[in-house]
């Protein structure tokens, strides 16, 4: 059975699609709710503040949950010793990617450190990836990457 006008159901029929499609598009971006840099951003400015402190507990209550947060203490605690100071000069810390429960966090600025032996120091660029994850509501560092060069 036709319809009583065939223009306005061809009409209806090609710019139906494009209401399903807009319809789907505005309903599924609503569904998926705000994604949260916040928590990502700040967990990795809390380290950043941690690692200038020289504060091996704060660096390791930042960490994943795992096994491999019990094994990394006494080792981080061993260089962490092995700097007078550090500092990140101007950090830039930027959201490269969120997939809701983990995220990848760069922070760029200078290094400034010198060694507690030997004084010795210096300034370098800084320029780090940081990959967090959410776990029961809070968020916790998984990963760092230093860029490859060349990349």
């Amino acid at each position: 059975m036709r319809p009583a006008w065939p223009g306005l159901w061809s009409a209806w029929r090609r710019q139906g699609w494009l209401l399903v499609l807009l319809c789907s598009t505005l309903f599924g971006a609503c569904g998926s709710g705000p994604v949260d840099n916040a928590g990502p951003v700040r967990t990795v400015q809390a380290f950043v503040s941690a690692l200038e402190a020289r504060d091996a507990s704060a660096i390791i209550d930042l960490i994943e949950p795992t096994e491999w947060r019990r094994e990394i203490g006494p080792e981080l605690r061993s260089y962490l010793g092995y700097l007078a100071t550090i500092a990140i000069a101007d950090p830039i810390y930027m959201v490269e990617r969120n997939q809701g429960d983990t995220a990848v966090v760069r922070v760029t600025g200078t290094l400034n450190y010198a060694l507690a032996e030997s004084g010795a120091g210096g300034e370098r660029p800084f320029d780090l990836q940081i990959e967090v994850v959410r776990v029961d509501g809070d968020w916790y560092l998984r990963s760092l990457q230093l860029p490859q060069p060349g990349v």
